[in-house]
């Protein structure tokens, strides 16, 4: 007698968020807002962990529960604000010279509006390159290292079609985070190098000028 084909079994679906599970999600995204403002205004070693829970509305211990220690809580600080950031990696590579010209706008465009957005990542990322040290190598590795090869790709494929001026990936990146960083994410400094500041036209403008007026149509 032969044997009956077995059915398969559907695989079940995901299970659905219990509300637990959405509130313990939902406070440790509060918890790692609190400390992004806390890093970033005061620094690492002067960031307080008591401040951070305050601010969130827990107690100290209960912070310790989702975060063992400060550097973990840092750690996925720093990793959320990068999250955030429009990846260069997600635009196409252009193939023609009036794409290439519009990706290096985009860049421009995308870097300066998250700064608008996000201050905080200049602030943390600034006050740690003054430090030097273990924190810098691990934004450096984990995200400042994949961030400028993803930029200079764009930046590169603009100097083949001859749709930027000549000079190099990394004077341009250094260009446009210096001028994004003072204008949007360092106010004090801003109001004293710039009297007040660019808006994002304005600093499109000023980048722009690196970019010919019109794209030739070489292919």
């Amino acid at each position: 007698m032969s044997k009956k084909a077995e059915t398969p079994v559907p695989a079940k679906p995901p299970r659905p968020m219990t509300g637990r599970t959405e509130r313990t999600q939902a406070l440790r995204s509060a918890i790692i807002d609190s400390a992004i403002k806390e890093f970033a205004a005061k620094g690492y070693a002067g960031a307080s962990l008591r401040m951070i829970a305050g601010r969130t509305g827990i107690e100290l211990g209960h912070l310790g529960y989702h975060f063992s220690t400060k550097m973990d809580l840092w750690q996925a600080a720093v990793a959320a604000l990068f999250d955030a950031m429009p990846k260069a990696a997600d635009i196409p590579l252009a193939t023609t010279p009036a794409e290439a010209s519009a990706n290096v706008g985009q860049l421009i465009v995308d870097y300066a509006s998250f700064c608008i957005t996000h201050p905080e990542h200049i602030q943390i990322v600034f006050g740690e390159s003054a430090a030097g040290g273990e924190r810098l190598d691990w934004v450096a590795r984990h995200y400042l290292d994949d961030t400028v090869a993803g930029l200079a790709r764009h930046i590169d494929a603009a100097h083949r079609f001859g749709v930027l001026a000549n000079v190099p990936a990394s004077v341009f990146i250094a260009a446009m985070v210096g001028m994004s960083a003072i204008n949007f994410a360092l106010p004090p400094l801003r109001d004293i190098l710039l009297g007040g500041g660019l808006d994002l036209g304005m600093m499109q403008t000023l980048l722009g000028r690196l970019l010919p007026a019109e794209p030739d149509s070489r292919e």
